[in-house]
């Protein structure tokens, strides 16, 4: 009924999976991903503060002593001032930016992989199109977005809000202290409202990474009648590849057919081995195998074995080795000449009887 209905039962197929990531398609929390390069830039942050305040009093010294940069006053002296204030503050900054890209390209590669999807690049005119535009913003993945996001937003701050009642005496007395003491106060405070608001993004971002595989995996489903149309362009059609095997197996009973009434004997496991050995000592170095097969074909080789009174010797370890170890039309290796000589000995016995 679900196959009828078209409904998407069935989980997606490695190709399906292939096919949607080499478009770009894969699951990926950019909450997640945001969340972690903050933690890094704020863990950055507070282990080089110190050491940067301290690069912000040398380079504000330098720009207020007017020694060697000219004064702030003198409009002439301003490129170089201006020169200096931001390559300081590129290298103030670079570490934490270092940290800040490593730690996005870590939280991408974490959840994605190494992934080239140039499709991704190619223009799509359905996206210039303003009804699929429309659609997304004002249909239900829109406002399930729009309603997610609001609940984030409104987690974050009502965490901020008791951060800060929770400080509100010692934020209240940060005016009676000493400067340092103060900055130092309202620092750790800073620094414990960050630790609990990215705690929070964390987990926000990690309840989306796992809402967005789940969707992902939603989204790729596939019905059975996708499914049987893969299987065929992969595989083949199966109407086909059962009338391959049709012809294949009416090839090897016309070769079986031609070929074991020229046998001397057959080697059998009782059941589902089949070997006929053919040996003429004039033209043939050793007992070669003619015909071999398993299960209906065995069968059938027993049958003509037979119809043609030709002996058959049960030899079940025997029959398995050749039938492992030897192809149609190659000699019996010299570890089975003892073997095979014991029951030549027997049929040539078994025919001379006969003649007799």
């Amino acid at each position: 009924m679900a196959d009828d209905l078209g409904e998407r039962t069935e989980e997606a197929t490695p190709k399906r999976r292939q096919q949607a990531r080499d478009e770009g398609n894969v699951p990926r929390s950019q909450d997640l991903a945001a969340a972690i390069m903050l933690i890094a830039a704020t863990g950055m942050l507070a282990a080089t503060a110190l050491p940067m305040l301290g690069r912000f009093k040398v380079v504000l010294e330098a720009v207020l002593a007017g020694d060697t940069l000219g004064s702030p006053l003198d409009p002439a002296a301003a490129p170089v001032l201006m020169a200096y204030v931001v390559s300081a503050g590129i290298r103030i900054a670079a570490p934490i930016l270092l940290i800040t890209f490593v730690a996005a390209f870590v939280a991408q590669f974490w959840q994605v992989g190494w992934l080239f999807a140039p499709k991704v690049l190619m223009p799509r005119l359905s996206k210039l199109n303003p009804a699929n535009g429309f659609k997304r913003i004002f249909g239900i993945t829109g406002l399930v977005k729009v309603s997610l996001d609001s609940v984030k937003v409104a987690v974050v701050a009502a965490v901020a809000v008791m951060t800060i009642y929770q400080y509100s005496k010692e934020i209240v007395t940060l005016a009676y202290l000493e400067p340092m003491q103060a900055l130092a106060r309202a620092a750790w405070m800073l620094l414990m409202l960050a630790v609990r608001l990215l705690a929070i993004l964390l987990l926000l971002g990690l309840l989306d990474f796992f809402y967005q595989r789940w969707k992902h995996n939603q989204d790729l489903k596939m019905t059975r009648h996708q499914v049987k149309d893969e299987l065929k362009q992969s595989e083949g059609d199966p109407e086909v590849k059962k009338r391959r095997l049709r012809m294949q197996q009416q090839i090897a009973m016309q070769r079986v057919s031609a070929a074991v009434p020229k046998a001397d004997v057959v080697v059998s496991n009782p059941e589902h081995i089949s070997i006929a050995i053919r040996y003429d000592s004039e033209r043939m170095n050793a007992p070669t195998v003619i015909a071999k097969g398993a299960d209906y074909l065995a069968l059938r080789i027993r049958q003509i074995a037979l119809l043609r009174r030709i002996p058959i010797v049960e030899r079940p370890p025997l029959a398995r080795a050749l039938y492992r170890q030897v192809a149609v039309g190659q000699e019996v290796p010299p570890d089975f000449y003892n073997a095979m000589a014991e029951i030549l000995a027997y049929v040539y016995r078994l025919n001379a009887r006969k003649a007799g």
